[in-house]
Formats: C-alpha cells, structure tokens, sequence
C-alpha cells in the first residue's frame, strides 16, 4: 500500500511538478556543463534522483533560496560553497548594510552584476524574497552577482527612513548604497575575481532606481540642492576610502524609473538632470508590467513631506526613452513589456483572479527541500507542499526567461556576440494561467501590442528640420493641445510611445484643435501631415 501510494506521488510530481512541454515562444534557457552567460550549468544543479534538468534547476534555486536566508541571517561574515557555485556574505557599509556575493566556484575572472532589491523587501530575513530566486539563477549561467541590501529593506527602512517621509533622502541614500557595493566589488578583484572592465547592475522597484543612477549620476549634477549637501557626499557609505567613478554600461531596470529635473520648482525633484551628453555608449533595459500601478510607464507622482515639496515626479521607461531620442543621447534602450504583469514585472498566481490562486503569503508554509531527494521523497507527499511547489514553478520558469533575456542583454558587452533580441521593444505575456496541469509560467513574444493592436514602430525623434513649420501649444496638456501650421494640416495621428495608433483626426486647416482629456498621462508621437510632408512632434499628457 505505502509502496503504491509513493508511486502514485512519483508518477503525480512527473506530471505536474515542473513538468510541462516547451514552446519555441516559451523557454529560451538551454542546459549544458558550462558557463556560457547565457544558459544554465548543470554542474550547479542540487540533483534529485529522477528529475530531469528543468526540474533540477527550479529545485537548485528553491534549495539555494534558504541557504541564502541562512547565510545572510548568520551574525558574521561568511563563506560557503555549494555545487559549482561559491561566495560569501560580509558588511560591505560603514552603517552595516549586507552583501551577498554569489559565483561560480572556479579561478576565472567573471563579469560582476551589481544586484538590489525593492522597497521594504525582507532581505535579511525571508527565503522567499524573489530577488535570491534571480542572484541564484544568474550565477548558474556564469556570473559573478553582488546582490546587496539597500536602505530600503524591511531591516533598514526604518533606519534610514527611507520611506517613512523623506522620499528625496530615500533615493540618495539607495544611491549612496550602491556606490558602496561597486566600490566593494572593485577594491577586491583579486578575492572575488572581478573583471572590473565588465561591472552591470540591475535592480527591481527602488533597487531599479539604484541601478540607473549608479550607471548615470554624475558628481556636480545630482543631489546637489541644498537638501543633500549635509548627506557627505557620493561615497560616503563605502567602507574604502575611493573616489567616486562612473563604471557601469548597462543597467537593467524591472518596474523604475529615474526622478524628473524639468519640471516646474515645486514638482522637481531637485536631484538633477541624470541622463547627460556625456553618458555615451550606455545601455539600459526595461522590463516592466502593462498593469504596474506603482512605477507608471510614463510620469509618476512621488509624495513626500519634505519642506522643499508635496511631491516630485518620476519618469518610467517610455519617458525616459522618450527623453534619450529626443535630446539623440548615444544611450541604447531596449523594452519588453508583460502584458499582464504588475509592478515584479512577473505575473504571480493570483495576477489573473484564477480559481486554484495560491496568496503569496501562503509561501511561509514551504518547507525546505531537505537533502538527498528523490522523486519518491516524502517531503513531495504533503497537499500543501505540493500546492506552493506548483506556484513556486509557475514564477520561477518566468524568472527563467527574465535572466535569459538580462544574460542576452549583457552578453554582447562580455563576448562581443550578437543579441538574440534584435528589436526596441517585445510584447510578451506568461503561457497561460496557473493551473495544476501546467504550471509553466513561460512567456510568449506576442505579434501584437497588448490591446491586440499591430506593433507600429515609429520614428520617435522630432524632424528638427521643421520646428517651425508647426507650433504646439499648451504642451504638456491635461484638456486640449493646439496646432497651428502656415500649412493647411491635412490630418494628425497620435501614436503610443509603442507604436499604437490612439487618435487620426482629418484637419484640413491651419488651426487642429486635439482633445486629450481622455488620454493617460504620458508621452505620445504626433504624425503631422501636410501637403508636401509629414512633421513629428512629441506632447506630453500630464494631470
């Protein structure tokens, strides 16, 4: 009875613990028994007895999650060894914030990704924080990752008050905390082996802006207002005494954005002008969800009680390219877009109000894979476990092809070789919903935008040849933008920054007035055509 009933269970986690058939839209990552930046290393596997390599890799990452709790939550500086893989935990600030230093387990000098989290994550004291899912990952494909504790974590934030009313202070102090971590990194090369030619960062949420303003804040352009000049300055929290330097060529970014510098006075963030002429060759990808609520992918209000201001706005990623190509900075971007993801850019369980959604919170009852497993384990035999094991699959095959997408993101900075994703931007959007069947949670490059429109791509830089030509005003506009041309305007079309068509209007007249009060705020492309020609404008939306 006890020996049919493990065989029932055996042939159940077959079925449906990781198990699912690839799609030449899904899964990307491959399996070999090398670091090649872009795959996974079967040599770091935690291997279970009658599992195949997709099974291993989300069970390695499951594994590793709570040895990383552990070694992080252990009082002094630490180092550890797993299969293929090596690192250690030390105190990388002077006020005792933590990095976790995770690589393969070789003598090779590796690429180093600078890697942080969001705001009021448990970084000390969660197995579940879904950023050790992402570190673990990438140093399986051949990385070196420094995944350190801002001043925004749930340990921290209270601290630094980050976020407890002082939001201006709260991103100086994130930024103040990465410098740390890159200055820990590059003062030791030799111990960690670093090619410090080949430094990236990443980030998610606040961790987001921490990675942009590391790869773009300049000395005497940012946080220079009276507010932060009593803050020390960039490096202060290094534990070396180092002189601050721009080092880092991409950044990826998952749901953030950068603070804005033009606006009017009471709406500036007063942090300065981060994208400059001078920051050539930089490269940033943008991983955000279509339903964020948090990081807008246009402008996004910030609060904050300083005396200075109520609030300042944020750009996310269509202004922020929006602003490259209009001031033609010689800074690459690339989009993808989760059609139905949030704010984690990944879509969890309960992102699609499905009938079998697990709450995250649930997650806490997940024990800990033990030792020596094999498929016929008891740990597997538990309702329970079996259920958070499916929601556990279902984001970690997303997080899969995230790092994929970031490997291939960085790659060509690391090999020289070519992108696999040679577009701007990508429309994707998980496999299907979760379900006990199939809980793949792999995306598909979608064929269209994701209201199902056909992807446009635009010229998005104005024709400066013909400013002149026509005159937009009031611009930024909540209600009613104006055009005015010496030319008869025969028609406008409005695009997305995405290349979706929102509005044609026939004009046929010097004046077009265009109502923009149902729009949503953001940033949009102005196809003006005239008799002979057609102009580009930009207009901001802005309420």
């Amino acid at each position: 009875m006890l020996t049919s009933k493990l065989l029932s269970f055996s042939i159940r986690i077959t079925l449906l613990f990781i198990f699912y058939p690839f799609c030449a839209f899904c899964q990307t990552s491959q399996y070999t028994n090398t670091f090649d930046y872009t795959n996974i290393n079967t040599q770091t596997f935690v291997p279970v007895s009658g599992f195949n390599d997709t099974q291993n890799h989300h069970i390695t990452i499951l594994k590793h999650s709570f040895d990383v709790q552990r070694i992080i939550s252990y009082p002094k500086d630490s180092f550890f060894v797993w299969n293929g893989l090596k690192g250690q935990k030390t105190i990388y600030t002077k006020d005792s914030l933590i990095l976790f230093f995770v690589r393969p387990n070789d003598t090779i000098t590796r690429p180093c990704i600078l890697l942080t989290h969001g705001n009021g994550e448990r970084y000390r004291s969660s197995w579940n924080e879904h950023l050790n899912f992402y570190a673990i990952d990438l140093a399986m494909r051949g990385f070196c990752v420094a995944y350190y504790e801002n001043t925004s974590s749930f340990e921290s934030v209270n601290k630094y008050a980050t976020m407890n009313g002082n939001t201006r202070k709260a991103f100086y102090n994130g930024f103040q905390a990465a410098v740390a971590a890159d200055m820990y990194v590059t003062e030791n090369v030799s111990l960690l082996k670093i090619d410090t030619t080949k430094l990236f960062a990443g980030g998610v949420s606040f961790g987001a802006f921490c990675s942009l303003s590391l790869s773009s804040a300049d000395v005497g352009k940012n946080f220079t207002d009276t507010l932060f000049n009593a803050q020390g300055n960039f490096s202060s929290k290094s534990i070396y005494n180092t002189v601050y330097r721009k080092n880092i060529k991409r950044a990826f970014v998952i749901g953030g954005g950068l603070p804005k510098d033009d606006t009017i006075a009471v709406n500036n963030s007063k942090m300065g002008n981060f994208l400059e002429e001078s920051d050539s060759s930089l490269a940033f990808l943008f991983l955000h969800g279509r339903t964020d609520n948090l990081v807008l992918f246009d402008v996004t209000k910030f609060g904050s009680s300083d005396t200075v201001s109520t609030y300042f706005y944020t750009e996310g990623p269509r202004a922020l390219i929006n602003n490259i190509q209009e001031k033609d900075l010689s800074i690459s971007t690339k989009l993808f877009v989760n059609c139905k993801g949030g704010h984690p850019f990944f879509t969890t369980v309960c992102g699609n109000n499905n009938s079998n959604c697990i709450q995250q919170y649930q997650w806490l009852y997940l024990n800990e894979p033990p030792n020596n497993l094999s498929v016929t384990s008891p740990y597997f035999t538990s309702n329970l476990t079996d259920t958070l094991l499916h929601y556990f699959v279902y984001m970690a095959t997303q997080v899969d092809d995230i790092d994929f997408i970031v490997s291939d993101f960085l790659k060509p900075a690391i090999t020289n070789a070519t992108s696999t994703f040679t577009n701007n931007i990508y429309f994707i959007q998980p496999r299907d919903t979760f379900t006990y069947v199939n809980p793949s949670g792999h995306y598909i490059f979608r064929s269209t935008d994701c209201e199902g429109n056909a992807i446009v791509i635009t010229n998005t830089r104005e024709n400066y040849s013909a400013k002149s030509e026509v005159t937009v005003y009031p611009n930024p506009s909540s209600n009613f933008i104006f055009f005015e041309s010496k030319e008869i305007i025969q028609s406008i079309r409005i695009y997305s920054i995405l290349g979706a068509l929102i509005k044609e209007v026939n004009s046929n007249n010097f004046q077009q007035q265009l109502d923009v009060s149902d729009f949503t705020n953001g940033e949009y492309i102005c196809l003006i055509q005239l008799k002979d020609e057609i102009l580009t404008k930009k207009i901001s939306v802005i309420r």
